[in-house]
C-alpha cells in the first residue's frame, strides 16, 4: 500500500513536469492551484494562501518570486488597503492548472471505474478518511 502512495505521487510529478517542459516541480503546481482555490473565493491575498498551504508567509514569498520569474504569478495590490497584495495567475498558469486538475479527474475515473458499484461508498468512505487524515496533519 505505501509503495502504491508513492508510486502515485511520481507518476503525477512526471506527468506535470512533461506538461511544463521540466519548468515547474511539483510543489510549485501545487502552488499554482492554491492560487487557483483561493481566487475562486476572492482569498488569494498572500497571507490567505500561506495559511492555506500552512507555511509562512516567507516560504510563499520566496516560492512566489521563482514562479513570477518563471512568468506563472503575478501580484496586485488591493486598491483600498495598500498593504495587501494578491497573488494572480497568469494565463500560462491557468493552462498548467486546467491540466493538472484534468489529471487528478482521470485519476479517480480511471479508479472509481474499476470499482464495482455496491463497493463505491466504502471507497468514498476511505478517501474521506485519507482526506481527514492529512487535515489533521
Amino acid at each position: 500500500m505505501e509503495d502504491t502512495f508513492y508510486w502515485i505521487l511520481y507518476e503525477e510529478e512526471k506527468a506535470l513536469e512533461h506538461l511544463s517542459n521540466g519548468k515547474l516541480t511539483l510543489k510549485e503546481i501545487h502552488l499554482l492551484e492554491a492560487v487557483f482555490k483561493a481566487q475562486k473565493f476572492g482569498n488569494n491575498s498572500f497571507s490567505n494562501i500561506a495559511n492555506s498551504l500552512r507555511i509562512t508567509l516567507g516560504t510563499l514569498t520566496e516560492s512566489y518570486k521563482k514562479l513570477e520569474k518563471k512568468g506563472y504569478l503575478s501580484k496586485e495590490q488591493d486598491k483600498k488597503d495598500k498593504r495587501i497584495f494578491y497573488i494572480v495567475p497568469t494565463p500560462i498558469a491557468q493552462m498548467i492548472n486546467d491540466e493538472h486538475t484534468k489529471w487528478h479527474k482521470s485519476l479517480i475515473n480511471a479508479m472509481i471505474k474499476t470499482i464495482p458499484e455496491d463497493d463505491l461508498p466504502n471507497f468514498i468512505l476511505a478517501i474521506k478518511n485519507l482526506r481527514d487524515f492529512f487535515k489533521k496533519e
